[in-house]
This record gives structure tokens, sequence and C-alpha cells, in this order.
């Protein structure tokens, strides 16, 4: 094939907590989290032409180091590759931009050179890049699957443990404050001392009822308990509730999600709407 293409969901996470281990494919994290329609497209062509993949994220060349290190691990043979990754959702703010560019990387590569990769195979090559390069732990293999994934135990996909809760396309919407870097987080001892404690009492609690309201609610007491949230983001949640929905913050993003009161979230910023992703990744 000439080219090949490739559609991920983004992956907002509710709450989690890490597990970290010498090898990344059994590095990871278990907690909950959801896939939105909000996607990634990434399109793979052989690129003779050039000295060395060259990555294009929105039509801007960029290091792209996480799908750079899918490119050279599955295609490093093969001659340079040009990548073209259009994000629809942002950049920075715990939807899963990496992971997704990486994920859709992985699947792009594998159908254009006929790698004969399985889905996970392929994914945890995406997995790995992502854990090396601290831009995330439980996105790939959420965003492989699609829906309102439960990480029930850690690693890459073929490795780690999912499951989903059944949900319809539901409404969600967002506002975004700003980026946090999901590295300092994830590399701060006493941030993370919180963040785990509470992670791991939030995936008790909802395996006890597995509901999308309960995801919801369950999301919120993680944001608190784990003292990551802005005090911007508090507000936010706590307007949302005022007006009926339900809300909480985006793991790891000085952003908020909701689900109902959403005319709430226009006093924050720019509020935008999307839904529950059904599918995970897959070729176009």
């Amino acid at each position: 094939m000439s080219f090949s293409k490739a559609w991920v969901p983004s992956h907002i996470t509710g709450f989690f907590r890490a597990h970290r281990k010498d090898d990344p494919h059994h590095s990871g994290s278990v907690g909950a989290g959801l896939c939105l329609a909000l996607g990634a497209t990434t399109t793979i062509q052989p690129a003779p032409e050039i000295d060395e993949t060259e990555i294009l994220l929105n039509g801007v060349i960029s290091e792209a180091p996480v799908s750079r290190f899918v490119a050279e691990k599955l295609a490093g043979g093969a001659g340079p590759v040009r990548i073209r990754t259009e994000l629809e959702m942002p950049f920075g703010a715990g939807f899963g931009a990496s992971g997704a560019g990486a994920l859709g990387a992985a699947y792009a590569l594998n159908s254009c050179f006929d790698l004969g990769l399985t889905a996970n195979q392929a994914a945890a090559v995406a997995h790995e890049a992502e854990v090396t390069f601290k831009t995330g732990l439980g996105d790939v293999i959420a965003q492989n699957s699609g829906g309102l994934v439960v990480r029930l135990h850690p690693g890459a996909p073929g490795t780690g443990i999912i499951d989903r809760i059944p949900v319809p396309p539901l409404a969600i919407s967002y506002v975004v404050n700003g980026p946090i870097s999901t590295k300092d987080v994830l590399t701060d001892a006493n941030v993370m001392k919180a963040v785990n404690t509470a992670g791991e009492a939030a995936l008790k609690d909802l395996l006890k009822k597995p509901t999308f309201a309960n995801f919801m609610r369950l999301s919120k007491s993680f944001t608190l308990q784990s003292g990551l949230a802005s005090d911007w983001a508090l507000q936010a949640i706590e307007a949302v509730e005022a007006e009926g929905g339900l809300a909480s913050m985006i793991m790891l993003g000085d952003a908020v999600f909701s689900w109902g009161g959403a005319a709430a979230l226009q006093d924050f910023g720019e509020v935008h709407t999307t839904t529950i992703s059904q599918r995970g990744a897959n070729l176009d």
C-alpha cells in the first residue's frame, strides 16, 4: 500500500493509580476513563526522498518523540516515512493526544508495511513509547478499546486487563483552562502518594457499582482527594453541580468535563461538547 490511515479516539481519565515497573509493558495504571469522539487521524506514507522520518502535527513539523519512537521501532528498517496526524482534541490537557498519535501511527505502520501485528501487539508499542517518555500510563490501552474503560490490571495492551461499563454515546461537555505536565505529576513522589491512595479507593468503589453516574461521582471524589485540582477547576465543578449536572477534573489537565449542567461552564471558558466514542482505534 502507498499509504495507510488510522483513527484513534481521545481519552480522558476520571481517576487512576499508577504502577511503574522496569519493563514498560508491565507499567501502567488502573482506574477508569472515557473515550471521546474527538479523535486523531494519522496517515503513514513511505518517504524515500527524505533523510529521516518526518512528523507533522496539524500540518506543522514536530519532533513528536512518542510517535517517532513508534516509527523507529516498527519501520526503522524500511526507510524514512512521513507521518501526518490531525488532532481534534486539545493538546496537553489530559485528552490523550500523544497516546492517540502514537497508537494511530502503530496501526497505520502495521498496515502500510504489512507487519502482521495484532491490534494488541501494535498498541503495545505505542504504550511502550508513552511510558518511556512519561506522557501517559493508561491512555493507549483504553483508546485501543473505546467506551467507558475500567483498567483492572496495569500494563500494555495484551498484558494489562480492562473491562468496559456499557454506556450509550452520551454528550460530554468540557472546558480547558490550560495544560498540566503529566511528567511532572507522575515523577513527584509526594503528589503520587495521594493520587495512588485516592485512585485505588475509587476503583474499588466503582467495581461495587459499575455505572456511568457512579464513575462521574467517584471521579469528582478523586479530584478532591488527590489534591490535583486548581481553584478554577473546583469552582467550575461546583457550578455544574449547582445546575444539577455531574463534573470532574480531567486527569491530567487543568480542564473540567461534565455530564449535564454544561451551561454553567460558560463562565469558565469556551465550552465544547462531544460524545462518548463507542469505538476504539481502527484503520480508516
